[in-house]
């Protein structure tokens, strides 16, 4: 189930992973405990829903709990563990509280870089967060790689058209153009499916 609202948040279907989430966490926290990695997942998953409904509060809250048993529970560097501090670099970056963001970001990816592999998928999703962290505040050139790199990784592990990729190739366009760059934007916006709608 866990993996379901995983795909649901992925997909912007936030009601769908609603329904499930208000069924699956309470039934997690009765019957395992209130620690146990399963219930962990829950907890982290609907800190992601809160996130993306700007329910800043709620979320840091559940990334918290989540954050702290996954430490105690898989320790610092496990793959889990980075996933929330990855999700918590997102909330910090949607909060504007940029500096906790940027930390946050960079030892998710050094940490994932570290245990899964410098093509992983996680470490290009990380990326990518870090850079549109960059972009808000306007560093294009630091962006810049970032989003080269993950849409190259993400092509080669994902495809050009799942929606990861296009998401990263959406986001250096809008960079290129906020960097006043429009004959980049062309060029990549010339990539993009002729079906395809903008990820934000």
């Amino acid at each position: 189930m866990y993996r379901l609202v995983q795909l649901y948040l992925d997909q912007d279907r936030q009601n769908e992973a609603l329904d499930l989430l208000i069924k699956a966490l309470p039934i997690a926290r009765r019957q395992l405990r209130e620690d146990h990695p399963s219930t962990l997942c829950f907890v982290n998953s609907y800190a992601v829903f809160y996130t993306k409904q700007k329910q800043y509060n709620q979320a840091e809250k559940l990334f918290d709990e989540a954050l702290k048993g996954r430490q105690r529970k898989r320790g610092e560097d496990h793959p889990v563990t980075l996933e929330t501090v990855n999700d918590f670099g997102v909330l910090r970056r949607e909060q504007r509280r940029y500096d906790e963001a940027e930390s946050l970001l960079r030892q998710a990816l050094e940490g994932r870089q570290r245990k899964l592999g410098l093509d992983h998928p996680a470490c290009f999703e990380t990326m990518h967060e870090l850079a549109v962290l960059y972009k808000e505040q306007a560093r294009f050139s630091e962006a810049e790689p970032h989003l080269l790199e993950a849409i190259e990784g993400r092509r080669l592990k994902l495809g050009d058209t799942h929606p990861h990729t296009l998401q990263s190739l959406n986001n250096l366009i809008d960079l290129y153009e906020a960097w006043d760059k429009p004959e980049k934007a062309n060029k990549c916006r010339a990539k993009l499916p002729q079906t395809e709608a903008a990820y934000e």
